[in-house]
C-alpha cells in the first residue's frame, strides 16, 4: 500500500524533539554558565533589529491571519502601547517613575522612541500564536466567547510580559547610584557598560526595576489582547495558501524562543542573576508551543501547500 507524503511528515518522530530539546537546553545553559555577553546596548543595531523584527511578525501576521487582521493587530498594538508609554513616562503612573535617554534613536513627541511601539508589537504576535498553541492547540485563536477571551488574553499577557522579566533590567541597568539625568554621560560612550536605553527615576525591587512596571505590562498588553480578540472574531480568516501549516506557523515560535535565548545571552555581568530568568519565564511556553504544534496537532499539514 502506497504511503501518502503528506502523511509521512505530518508527525514528528520523538528522537528529532529529543535532538531540538538537547540544543535548546545547551543554549540556555551556556548563555547562564557565560553570564552573556558584555555589550554595551548601544552598539547593538537596535535601528534595524526592532523594526526587522516588527516587519517579519506583520508580514507573518499577513500570511497567518490576513491582510484585515494583520492590519488590525498592527494598528491597535502600536496605538495602544504607544498610548500606554506616552502616559506612563509623563506621569508615572501606569510603569513607575522613568524615562527615556537617547539610545533607541528619534523621539515621538519628544519623549518615547519610535521604535518602542515596533518593539511592543514585535513580540505581541509571536506571543499571541504561542498562547493559542497553549490554551486552543491551534496558531490561530479558535474561541468567540467573551469570558474565554478575558482568559486566553489573561494568559497572553503573562507570556509576554515575560519577555519583559529579564529585557527591562539589561536595558535600563546603570552605574548611577540615583536616577538622576545628570548622573549620566552627557554623550554616549560605547566602553561604558550599562548606559541605558531608560532610566527608572526611583530604582526598583527586580534589579532596579520597580514591581509597578510589570503591573503596567500586564495591564497594558490585556488591553492590547482583549481589544484585538473581540474585534477578531467579527473579521474572516483569510490566510494564504499554505500559511496553516506547522512549518509556517513555528516560525513565530521560533521568533519567541530567540528572544528567549537573547535575554539569556545578553547582558549584564553586574546584573547578577538575571540569566536565570529567561530560560524558564519564556523557555517553558516556548517550548510547550513548539510540541503543540509538532506532537498534538495531527490535521495540520507540516509544510506549506495550496489546498487541492
Amino acid at each position: 500500500m502506497a504511503i501518502n507524503p503528506a502523511a509521512r511528515f505530518s508527525r514528528v518522530p520523538g528522537s528529532v524533539w529529543i535532538v531540538l530539546l538537547a540544543l535548546v537546553a545547551w543554549a540556555f545553559y551556556a548563555g547562564v554558565k557565560t553570564g552573556g555577553f558584555n555589550i554595551p546596548i548601544e552598539r547593538l543595531p537596535w535601528s534595524i533589529l526592532v523594526p526587522g523584527f516588527a516587519l517579519f511578525s506583520f508580514v507573518h501576521s499577513v500570511v497567518l491571519l490576513g491582510h484585515k487582521r494583520a492590519l488590525l493587530l498592527f494598528g491597535l498594538c502600536v496605538t495602544l502601547a504607544f498610548a500606554s508609554e506616552y502616559v506612563g513616562e509623563r506621569t508615572g503612573v501606569i510603569f513607575g517613575p522613568y524615562y527615556y535617554t537617547d539610545v533607541l534613536g528619534p523621539k515621538i513627541a519628544g519623549r518615547i522612541p519610535l521604535l518602542i511601539p515596533l518593539a511592543w508589537y514585535m513580540m505581541f504576535y509571536p506571543s499571541y500564536v504561542v498562547t493559542n498553541l497553549l490554551a486552543e492547540g491551534h496558531p490561530v485563536s479558535q474561541g468567540t466567547g467573551t469570558a474565554w477571551i478575558l482568559w486566553i488574553s489573561a494568559l497572553s499577557a503573562l507570556v509576554m510580559t515575560a519577555w519583559d522579566l529579564t529585557m527591562d533590567p539589561i536595558m535600563s541597568f546603570h552605574l548611577c547610584t540615583t536616577g538622576s539625568i545628570d548622573c549620566l554621560p552627557a554623550e554616549l560612550d560605547e566602553t561604558l557598560i550599562g548606559h541605558p536605553a531608560w532610566v527608572w527615576i526611583n530604582g526598583g525591587e527586580h534589579f532596579g526595576v520597580p514591581r509597578l512596571n510589570y503591573r503596567g505590562w500586564l495591564l497594558t498588553a490585556f488591553a492590547v489582547f482583549v481589544a484585538y480578540r473581540l474585534l477578531e472574531r467579527r473579521i474572516d480568516h483569510a490566510p494564504w495558501p499554505g500559511g496553516v501549516s506547522k512549518v509556517m506557523a513555528v516560525l513565530p515560535v521560533l521568533a519567541y524562543g530567540c528572544m528567549a535565548i537573547v535575554d539569556t545571552w545578553l547582558g549584564n555581568p553586574k546584573v547578577a542573576d538575571i540569566h536565570l530568568i529567561s530560560p524558564f519565564a519564556m523557555g517553558i511556553p516556548f517550548l510547550f508551543a513548539g510540541f503543540t504544534l509538532f506532537g498534538r496537532i495531527p490535521d495540520m499539514p507540516l509544510w506549506p501547500r495550496k489546498a487541492p
